[in-house]
């Protein structure tokens, strides 16, 4: 009995057994098609959020990780159309379905789409491709669609961007009171984050200001912030500080959006907000007094831009060791760190165990990592350290410890600095993880399809009148093997049958189909005892009976004695592949030129046309794959002179030393999988 097509869902086979599938559009599972259960299949064998969408009513099928990331919308939301689920976001997303029906493959980078997944309707940004799933006639049956969740990278740029703007406040006025006005002015560029904003300040700073919002309804102690519900969403009152610890000017109070929940992520950075207008209010007062007006200005300028240069450099790192090094920097110029070190969680967020120690472990900061892992910053002034947790949204992912030589009070300010330092590390290290199993995952799918493809590549025999050598040189880059063989046996009677081939396509299935035609071929060639166009013939009746679904290039020869003669024939049939060439033992090259027939697998009705070309003793033929002579920009003409003038240098090598030259000319750059068959004929025929 055929296994259900989501057996291997893991953790939502009880989910998906649950559905009633008879009432979808799909029906039953064991009556689903190829195609489907194959896209199914892939999904499902992905940690990156992955979605089919069936059919032209976009049935959603999906795995785990595109689970966690639609929430609440789990797990009804198996065997529903998408319209249904995403009735939020189908204004944005049905064009792009429409273009995948067309045939075009779709690319959306940090697309914003609304989503009611936690409750309220909820401010997302997503990059994905939604791509074509097709079926054998070509077809367009469905959508797969790979997404990532990018909300918080979004939300945090624009807010870095917020905040450099804010930073430059202190720098072209000198009146706390236009400082107020034009913070206002920033502020409410960013209605998404800040729909309205308000500031209640003391004194002249405060003066002929009119209040919007109200003030807040309890007083409020220092980085507090204070959220309670109000229509059209949550009021929010945050204390703003006074650069250099001083005493608090006033009160941050903003309407924040109802489509962003006030998570920590939210109200920290509502505390770098008030701390930066706190920080141009006070260096706006401090212009009074020349002596601290540059170092207050030196000291904004290199906090903002150390933190820029941060927040710009994390994205582009490649491991967590390179993630120490930004942080080292940064945390150098902002905090005067002397020491940092970074410790690392495993991914599932195993406790002190699983804490990798990332720096110098003899560094005071590296003690101080445990006592952070729960998830709560820790400072200890007397000791001079401070630990500060990498939170990501669901878990920790590590800590980040700074260390000073001499006892060291963390301001407020500093506080928020640290806080920002490690929500930015944490999701460098979270996308480092991402991208190396991404790239081990890709290593793995090479390695094993390139070992089925040698492994249906079989050695050559090696009959008395000839030498035969075979080699198969995989792509130089591309992650995918391909249906290119050679192929080299001897029929009941002993004729030497050689073969090289091509099936289109670069993929596993590529690969399968490939063992398929060559071993028909093998059958056919051995039993029948025909010519090689009678032979492909026979090959495109039995793909054509046997449902092989795939086409081929690829060229058939045999090469027999001439009766009587000091002379050999080699006798084939090209069905629309290059060319053999022959090497002569004076080093002249003939390249075999002839009118090639159809590809095998097109006209099972095809009539196919034999080749005949004389070989004197020591004679090399040589049969190839395209990826020998196709290069980017060049014609095929400019590939076979090359060959040409190539293999000529070759002419006195046998076949082994043949193959193993020619390929030596392309190894390390061949932008496709190379097959290679050199057959010498001795320099007496047996009779």
């Amino acid at each position: 009995m055929e296994s259900l097509p989501f057996a291997d869902a893991a953790g939502l086979r009880e989910d998906y057994e649950a559905v009633d599938w008879t009432t979808t559009p799909l029906g039953d599972p064991a009556g689903w098609s190829r195609e489907l259960r194959r896209a199914l299949q892939v999904v499902l064998g992905t940690r990156f959020p992955a979605l089919v969408a069936w059919g032209p009513e976009l049935v959603m099928l999906y795995n785990q990780p595109y689970a966690d990331m639609v929430a609440d919308k789990h797990p009804a939301a198996l065997g529903r159309r998408v319209r249904e689920v995403f009735p939020e976001a189908w204004d944005g997303i049905a064009p792009l379905f429409e273009e995948v029906f067309a045939g075009r493959a779709t690319w959306s980078v940090d697309m914003p789409l609304p989503l009611q997944r936690k409750g309220f309707l909820e401010e997302a940004f997503f990059t994905f491709s939604y791509s074509p799933i097709r079926g054998q006639d070509g077809e367009v049956l469905g959508t797969l669609d790979i997404a990532v969740e990018t909300t918080r990278q979004v939300q945090d740029h624009r807010r870095l961007e917020l905040l450099t703007l804010l930073g430059d406040l202190a720098t072209d006025l000198d009146e706390p009171a236009e400082v107020a006005a034009r913070a206002l002015d920033v502020l409410r560029t960013a209605p998404l984050d800040l729909p309205e904003v308000d500031l209640h300040l003391p004194g002249a700073a405060g003066a002929g200001h009119r209040r919007v919002l109200p003030a807040a309804p309890e007083p409020l102690r220092p980085r507090q912030v204070l959220v309670r519900p109000g229509e059209g969403g949550p009021l929010a009152w945050v204390p703003v500080p006074a650069a250099l610890g001083e005493t608090s000017p006033g009160v941050l109070v903003a309407r924040l959006s109802p489509h962003i929940a006030p998570d920590a992520t939210y109200r920290d950075f509502l505390r770098l907000v008030a701390a930066t207008v706190g920080d141009g209010l006070s260096a706006a007062a401090s212009y009074q007094a020349e002596r601290r007006r540059a170092d207050l200005q030196a000291w904004q300028a290199r906090r903002l831009g150390g933190l820029v240069a941060v927040a710009q450099a994390l994205p582009d790192v490649d491991g967590e060791e390179d993630v120490l090094r930004v942080l080292e920097r940064g945390a150098s110029a902002l905090l005067g760190a002397d020491g940092v070190v970074l410790g690392v969680l495993e991914p599932d967020g195993s406790g002190t165990a699983g804490l990798t120690v990332l720096g110098d472990p003899q560094d005071p900061a590296a003690a101080a990592l445990p006592a952070a892992l729960r998830g709560v910053p820790v400072a200890d002034a007397a000791r001079g350290t401070a630990a500060w947790p990498l939170r990501l949204t669901d878990r920790t992912a590590g800590v980040l410890g700074l260390s000073w030589r001499t006892p060291r009070e963390l301001r407020p300010e500093d506080r928020d600095l640290l806080t920002a330092l490690a929500a930015s590390a944490a999701q460098a290290v979270d996308r480092v993880r991402a991208r190396r199993a991404e790239r081990e995952a890709a290593d793995a799918v090479r390695s094993l399809a390139e070992t089925l493809q040698r492994s249906l590549l079989t050695s050559a025999p090696q009959p008395e009148h000839l030498e035969i050598a075979v080699r198969y040189l995989p792509a130089a880059e591309h992650a995918q093997v391909g249906g290119d063989w050679h192929d080299a046996f001897l029929t009941a009677s002993g004729t030497a049958c050689l073969v090289i081939g091509d099936v289109t396509g670069h993929d596993q299935d590529a690969a399968a189909a490939m063992g398929q035609v060559r071993n028909l071929l093998r059958g056919i060639g051995y039993s029948l005892e025909v010519s090689p166009a009678s032979a492909l013939s026979a090959l495109d009746r039995a793909m054509r009976d046997l449902g092989v679904g795939a086409l081929a290039t690829g060229v058939l020869a045999t090469v027999e004695p001439v009766e009587g003669l000091r002379a050999w024939r080699l006798r084939w049939s090209n069905a629309g592949h290059p060319p053999p060439v022959v090497l002569a033992p004076d080093g002249r090259v003939q390249v075999l030129r002839t009118d090639p027939d159809l590809l095998l697998g097109m006209d099972a009705e095809f009539q196919r046309a034999d080749h005949v070309h004389g070989l004197v003793p020591g004679a090399t033929v040589l049969l190839y794959t395209d990826g020998l002579v196709e290069r980017r920009g060049a014609s095929i003409d400019d590939g076979l002179d090359w060959l040409a003038s190539t293999a000529a240098r070759f002419a006195d090598l046998g076949p082994d030393a043949v193959c193993d030259a020619v390929l030596a000319e392309v190894a390390g750059h061949a932008e496709d999988d190379v097959a290679v068959l050199a057959v010498r004929v001795r320099a007496e025929p047996v009779a």
